[in-house]
């Protein structure tokens, strides 16, 4: 996933309030039929880019038949960035963002003149972003500004809003698959690396964060050399590098922390984590350490071999699992791509009986990938299915800004444009020397079912 990418089957990582988010399907697969990309996606003719002397990123991708305006305020700071002990502050820290508007609340100025707003936290980094009528650049800006740059210091908001995080944590417990992802990034990414923690934090975690410590995250990570925006639509580069400029223009930049995680080794150590549940199904997850985004060659590739055992009825994986030999209900991969290295994980939905003959299905189509030829016509296909995928996921400024931001905040933003052709370049060398990857032991992560008491 070069991009944050997201298989039919991914769990959104994203957490946003208010109606579902349409969140960065950068890799959509689910729903998408083959038809022929566009020659170029986020043309990069259309975007100009600046560096404000504060240290501040500004993206902008210029479309004059827009009807409307994008803009996404984005920090590089999200749940690998929290001190040990304060888990779940980052997630804390934009609830309570949003949710302190004050008498002039700025969501409302937005939703006033028919726009939409939203914000929602990742590992890597937090978003703001809104969509607004194309001309109310300026309302937009100004009030995502208001947003990223209030008070943080509301003890009653603190403490509402964590409580609001933990009934949204409690909700998410009947969500297998995004227990069995989340269990995944504690096994492959172990006690000392960032990744593994939750976006959401621990109750005990949060229970010591009070304003002191939220502000002082604020003030170490909220900074301009941090931050960066990224506005898609009808405007003018030199208005948008005005109206930016006005908002965050008197921010001063500050040093930032020294990251404190190392960097994760590829392959990971096989070895296998059960957990019982209450669920009729057993839910299995082969997980590996994918590429980070800076490895931008391998992740295409890996993009591409998630399209090739997964992509709907026909993958490999699928069709092997569930439709030829009917020892699960359904399959998929897991491959979100992170400013470092990511978790490829590859999972059924299965009887628990039929656990082991899983895992050995799944061994096998890794290991055939890398081993044998892939069909000319297959690898055509897969590509025309990915690369429709990346093109049906940015349709609108919205997406597009998203993308634009996603890319600014774990690599640079000109990989946005530069995913399709480099899809292109792939041959099946290069899917099979990422097949070859996870063609090893895995981290093997299974929830089984409870045996019922005789």
């Amino acid at each position: 996933m070069t991009n944050i990418r997201q298989s039919q089957s991914k769990v959104d990582l994203l957490l946003c309030r208010g109606h579902a988010s349409r969140l960065l399907l950068l890799c959509a697969f689910a729903g998408i039929f083959a038809r022929v990309a566009p020659a170029a996606v986020l043309d990069p003719r259309t975007i100009q880019s600046a560096t404000l002397h504060n240290g501040l990123r500004l993206v902008v991708c210029e479309e004059v038949d827009a009807s409307v305006v994008s803009v996404e305020v984005i920090v590089r700071a999200g749940a690998a960035h929290e001190p040990p002990g304060q888990e779940g502050i980052a997630h804390l820290l934009e609830h309570v963002l949003w949710a302190s508007g004050g008498t002039d609340d700025p969501r409302r100025r937005i939703e006033a003149i028919g726009g939409v707003v939203n914000g929602g936290t990742l590992r890597d980094y937090t978003r703001f972003y809104a969509t607004v009528p194309a001309g109310h650049l300026h309302l937009a800006v100004g009030a995502l500004a208001d947003l990223v740059l209030g008070d943080s210091s509301d003890g009653a908001a603190i403490l509402r809003e964590s409580a609001v995080i933990q009934q949204e944590s409690l909700g998410r417990r009947d969500q297998l698959r995004a227990i069995l992802n989340q269990l995944a990034f504690e096994e492959v990414y172990g006690s000392d690396h960032p990744y593994r923690h939750s976006i959401d934090g621990s109750a005990q975690a949060l229970a010591t964060v009070g304003p002191t410590k939220l502000s002082l995250f604020q003030q170490t990570w909220y900074v301009p050399n941090n931050t960066a925006v990224v506005v898609v639509g009808d405007v003018d580069f030199d208005e948008v590098h005005a109206a930016v400029e006005g908002e965050f223009g008197h921010l001063v930049p500050s040093p930032l922390p020294t990251p404190f995680h190392q960097p994760l080794p590829r392959p990971a150590t096989g070895r296998e984590c059960v957990v019982t549940t209450k669920a009729r199904d057993a839910y299995v997850m082969a997980a590996f350490v994918g590429p980070a985004a800076f490895e931008r060659r391998e992740v295409c590739a890996s993009d591409l071999l998630a399209t090739l055992l997964a992509h709907g009825p026909t993958g490999s994986l699928v069709e092997e699992l569930v439709g030829n030999r009917g020892i699960a209900t359904s399959a998929g991969i897991d491959f979100l791509t992170q400013r470092h290295r990511s978790l490829f994980g590859v999972w059924a939905v299965c009887d628990a009986d039929d656990i082991s003959a899983v895992k050995e299905g799944i061994r096998n189509e890794l290991r055939r990938l890398a081993e044998d030829a892939i069909p000319p016509a297959r690898f055509a296909a897969a590509k025309r299915l990915l690369s429709s995928g990346y093109a049906f996921a940015n349709e609108t400024p919205a997406d597009r800004a998203a993308t634009l931001a996603f890319y600014e905040a774990v690599d640079i933003y000109r990989s946005a444009g530069q995913y399709l052709p480099r899809v292109s370049l792939l041959g099946p060398s290069d899917v099979q020397e990422a097949a070859s990857w996870y063609a090893g032991d895995p981290v093997w992560v299974v929830l089984t079912p409870k045996v019922a008491e005789q």
